[in-house]
């Protein structure tokens, strides 16, 4: 995996994730009927594939990764229900400064000044891209947001720590326990209609997709990297909701994207080179 095709795929990934806002508000079930549904229908999908090739093997690392991949899924999905959107997903993009200490700490990378820079410049741009709506919502879905970035700096090191060999399997096995643990929820939440339904397949399709595409570019990134470039996400979020709900983004919120659009491209360009 060289490093070009690693960020383009990472970037489509990006896309794909930013529907997941609007899917998750599309669905009329409680959070974690949803994470559960929704990673019953990625780990159903991604079975025969992870058979055919072979490689289903639960180490320490895609353990690890599974575990917080299971932590971000519901945390992600419930503070999307209880708070904001826009404030669960500014808290998920914190993740770069979590993997900055992590990355130094465990794998032994160099922070560079770049580093250093553009991790200010996605902090700042996402304070002024949310400012237009990132307040409000449940207290306890904001406290439960705050994780949403810890456990995404998460997935990220452990996926770096399996370059070497198969990280599809953190997502494969975290969609499994996922699944697991809200099976009652599901169970308790009945039938669904066909709207929840069509949805909740869409949210598990572009969940197993995405994440195995993700896994599999992370092998041509640095840890900072792979949590930096999907800054896409966010930035395309408020889109999708002016298409589909007619929300209109502010200029404090178009002024931010075009700051971390700026960051992000700045720090793959240096890293190509």
């Amino acid at each position: 995996m060289n490093h070009k095709k690693a960020v383009i795929l990472t970037c489509i990934v990006a896309l794909m994730w930013s529907l997941a806002g609007l899917n998750i508000k599309m669905i009329s079930l409680t959070p974690y009927a949803i994470s559960c549904g929704r990673s019953l229908i990625a780990a159903l999908i991604l079975l025969p594939w992870i058979i055919k090739r072979g490689t289903l093997k639960l180490d320490r690392y895609a353990f690890g990764g599974a575990v917080c991949y299971l932590i971000f899924n519901y945390c992600f999905t419930a503070s999307t229900k209880l708070t904001t959107s826009a404030f669960a997903i500014m808290m998920q993009y914190t993740a770069p400064i979590y993997v900055a200490v992590f990355s130094r700490i465990f794998l032994k990378e160099t922070i560079t000044k770049t580093d250093m820079v553009c991790m200010a410049s996605v902090f700042g741009g996402m304070l002024l891209f949310f400012s237009d709506g990132a307040g409000g919502g449940n207290l306890f879905g904001n406290a439960v947001a705050v994780m949403n970035g810890i456990s995404f700096a998460g997935i990220s090191m452990f996926l770096q720590m399996q370059k070497e060999g198969n990280p599809e399997n953190s997502f494969f096995f975290g969609n499994v326990f996922a699944a697991a643990l809200g099976f009652p929820f599901l169970i308790q939440s009945g039938v669904p209609g066909i709207s929840d339904s069509a949805f909740l397949i869409l949210a598990g399709l572009l969940s197993a997709v995405s994440y195995t595409i993700y896994a599999s570019a992370s092998k041509g990134l640095s840890a900072l990297e792979s949590v930096l470039i999907p800054v896409i996400d966010p930035v395309m979020n408020p889109v999708w909701v002016f298409l589909f709900l007619g929300e209109r983004p502010g200029w404090m919120s178009i002024i931010g994207a075009v700051v971390i659009l700026t960051a992000v491209s700045i720090k793959v360009l240096k890293s190509h080179r």
